[in-house]
């Protein structure tokens, strides 16, 4: 009998120690692991507000449709710099989320070119890799905003290049929020801070 009782109390451990392992890999593997809670609460308005502002830039497609219109126009330098402005500009800014580097005289007059803007932000600011790692991990492989977000994290690409990676996402996708927030804040916010001086964490204004 005592043995019986022993067998039993070892069995009901193993069970409860089997769903906590369990749930700490869904609380791991879940989306909201990349960003605090507060973080995210501010992303979420960011895409709103982007989506808000594409949807009025092009009326007559679905809104999975001018995400891909905002990429094409975006790589093909026919955005204005007065598109890449919004209210939750510092908010964004200020997020951990972002990694700096100073630019050469070289590459300032190089990306200038590529952006097709008078002035470029000295400073380059690149979403961070960890970040970047750990949001393309939960997308899954081979869509165009998982192979962006990796390159992204290691090299600096041209629009050019990263719209024909982000073109293998499809609409479909797109109703998937992290597919919509890499595009939100790796090409949005990115060039944004980019090319203009959106550096408050350390000072530039």
């Amino acid at each position: 009998m005592k043995k019986l009782t022993f067998i039993l109390i070892i069995g009901i451990c193993s069970c409860k120690s089997g769903l906590n392992s369990s749930s700490r890999m869904e609380s791991d593997s879940s989306p909201k692991k990349c960003i605090e809670i507060a973080e995210r609460k501010v992303l979420e308005k960011a895409v709103e507000l982007f989506e808000t502002k594409i949807e009025k830039q092009y009326p007559k497609v679905s809104l999975e449709s001018a995400y891909f219109e905002f990429i094409d126009d975006w790589s093909n330098k026919k955005l204005s710099k007065n598109f890449f402005k919004d209210s939750l500009e510092l908010k964004v800014r200020n997020l951990n989320l972002w990694t700096e580097s100073t630019r050469s005289d070289k590459n300032m007059e190089f990306e200038k070119q590529l952006f097709n803007v008078d002035s470029m932000n000295p400073i380059r600011v690149k979403l961070n890799s960890d970040f970047s790692t750990c949001l393309a991990n939960k997308i899954d492989w081979g869509i165009g905003t998982s192979t962006f977000l990796r390159m992204n994290s290691k090299y600096r690409i041209s629009p050019r290049i990263a719209k024909k990676k982000l073109y293998r996402t499809s609409q479909n996708d797109m109703k998937k929020f992290e597919n919509r927030l890499t595009i939100v804040l790796g090409v949005y916010y990115q060039t944004m801070f980019n090319i203009k001086k959106t550096v408050i964490n350390y000072g530039y204004k």
